[in-house]
């Protein structure tokens, strides 16, 4: 899949609002601030949307998702796209279980994210109507808004999406290195 399938596979869905709301990013190109790019390794990633605070999502050569946070951070999110929709719509926040894939342990860093859905009641808002009543949304609840982009993007459900970040994370980004000025950030979950 290329950087210009993707724009369009999730204009055509209808679903924009929820994409972005769900998977947290914005389609476009950020502006640049200051002459402040990355320098990604290896050459040749495209960059296919961004996130509200300067980050970006990038499309690799070999069709992995790259993800550079505007806090420091980097890393594979996903083996391919359909992987990464089927992340991002089967994990509670999955921007925030990033901070726990870098546990070298995975059943430790599983009961770390458990406890932290628990914690702050995330499960619960899935089948309540949106945060935002008037954000455009054409689906009336979170829960039904991620099967209905799996079902629109032709992506099936992640048998353990927990599971698919926390290897994409600590096996995919062997040979992949982001530096912003110079300075290279660090892998999701690792303590600079």
């Amino acid at each position: 899949m290329t950087r210009s399938e993707i724009i369009r596979q999730i204009k055509a869905s209808a679903l924009e609002v929820e994409i972005s709301t769900i998977f947290e990013l914005e389609l476009g190109e950020p502006p640049e601030i200051d002459g402040d790019q990355y320098k990604i390794t290896p050459e040749g990633s495209q960059q296919f949307a961004m996130d509200g605070s300067g980050g970006t999502f990038n499309l690799m050569p070999d069709g992995k998702i790259l993800l550079i946070d505007s806090e420091g951070s980097f890393g594979v999110v996903a083996s391919d796209f359909n992987e990464f929709v089927a992340i991002a719509t089967g994990l509670l926040s999955w921007r925030d279980a990033l901070r726990f894939v870098g546990e070298p342990d995975l059943r430790q860093a599983r009961a770390a994210w458990a406890a932290y859905i628990q914690k702050w009641g995330m499960d619960e808002a899935l089948n309540k109507p949106w945060p935002y009543e008037h954000g455009g949304y054409s689906v009336a609840t979170p829960g039904e808004a991620r099967e209905a982009i799996r079902e629109r993007l032709g992506v099936g459900a992640s048998a353990d999406p927990f599971v698919a970040l926390y290897r994409a994370v600590n096996e995919l980004n062997d040979g992949v290195a982001v530096s912003r000025q110079g300075e290279p950030l660090i892998l999701f979950g690792r303590q600079p």
